[in-house]
């Protein structure tokens, strides 16, 4: 009864950890994409600003 109980505890315990992984990812590429749109919306608006 302990494995029966320790195995769905490993399983849930996984999907968690999957799911908290694939949250961090899209977060993580949502922050890159973000910063990177950041950065070049401001090089070329100092580009604009020195030419």
């Amino acid at each position: 009864m302990f494995k029966v109980v320790n195995g769905f505890k490993n399983m849930f315990l996984d999907l968690f950890s999957m799911g908290k992984g694939f949250l961090y990812g899209f977060v993580m590429i949502a922050l890159f994409i973000i910063i990177g749109t950041a950065l070049l919306y401001g090089l070329l608006a100092l580009k604009n600003i020195l030419l």
